[in-house]
């Protein structure tokens, strides 16, 4: 699967981390494996630099949403200012949005659509992809219809300073009339475009978390509770538009990767700080060696990161 995202000029993870005036591209980026288990020549923080690049465009969970771990006090304090200038920004100013931070289905369409129609139109036709083109073609039609999915952010966005960044609403996009799935889109928590459109390479259909649970309690014969997708990073990567499976039960954590692998988080286990004791190929290495074939890293949220292993099913 190859996303198009709203990006802007390579930026250095601190300054995407506070970056505020931004004007909206196109671009194409380079696919990333959604599971890389050697990890030893891979520089996450480099890595973690460019989808902070292409993310942190534009600037509330719901009760079920949950995590591992807190954002810090000092950065959730830093949160308010932009939310009240994306709360009452006025129609026609960069930062308007018809429902800042959508909660209903129907909010997170309508954002959808006036902030997919503002990009096409302020994107130069050369910069957009051809599925973008189509779903254009749509709108103007009225032959689609939409589903929407809410992503639990555990990748290390969630924790940035002077912007809100606990979940993302994932947009399917299909054919009305021939039922196919055109492409994927998604919006961040304040209902602003991020990912304009993603080519679909495997077609593999994404259920409410509820029914996605059912089949995988009965594949792999465990108990779960609290369903929810998510979106990580490390060597279990669980895409905002390829995302995870996460539920819990009786003090276990398990995360079902989009290939449909059971992984099985401790949620009391060793946690790793980004840029201290993992991030370089030289800081991965004797962790992922010490791991083994069947365990993978994974992001809790901010710099914060854990392991996981493989169930056998």
């Amino acid at each position: 699967m190859t996303a198009t995202l709203v990006g802007v000029t390579p930026i250095s993870v601190g300054a995407a981390a506070t970056a505020v005036g931004m004007t909206a591209t196109a671009v194409r980026m380079a696919p990333i494996p959604l599971e890389d288990t050697t990890l030893r020549g891979v520089d996450l923080l480099r890595t973690l630099a460019v989808l902070l690049t292409a993310l942190l465009l534009s600037a509330t969970a719901t009760a079920s949403a949950w995590t591992l771990v807190d954002c810090p006090p000092e950065v959730v304090k830093t949160w308010a200012p932009q939310e009240r200038s994306l709360r009452t920004a006025k129609p026609g100013a960069p930062l308007y949005l018809p429902k800042p931070f959508p909660k209903t289905r129907e909010e997170v369409l309508e954002d959808y659509l006036y902030d997919f129609q503002r990009l096409m139109k302020d994107t130069p036709p050369a910069s957009l992809p051809k599925e973008a083109a189509t779903v254009q073609e749509g709108i103007r039609k009225g032959t689609l219809r939409y589903e929407v999915l809410r992503i639990v952010n555990w990748s290390p966005t969630r924790c940035l300073k002077e912007r809100r960044l606990d979940a993302y609403h994932l947009i399917r996009v299909f054919d009305g009339r021939g039922g196919g799935e055109l492409t994927r889109s998604v919006l961040d928590e304040s209902g602003r475009l991020t990912v304009i459109t993603s080519t679909l390479e495997d077609g593999r259909n994404l259920r409410p978390p509820a029914e996605e649970l059912r089949s995988v309690v009965s594949r792999f014969k465990v108990q779960g509770r609290d369903p929810q997708y998510v979106t990580t990073f490390g060597t279990l990567r669980c895409g905002n538009t390829t995302p995870c499976l996460a539920f819990r039960d009786a003090g276990r954590v398990y995360l079902v990767s989009y290939e449909g692998n059971l992984f099985e988080v401790d949620p009391k286990g060793r946690r790793l700080e980004l840029g201290k004791e993992i991030g370089t190929p030289e800081m991965n290495e004797p962790i992922v060696k010490a791991l083994g074939p069947e365990g993978r890293l994974v992001s809790l949220g901010g710099r914060v990161f854990t392991t996981a292993r493989k169930v056998k099913g």
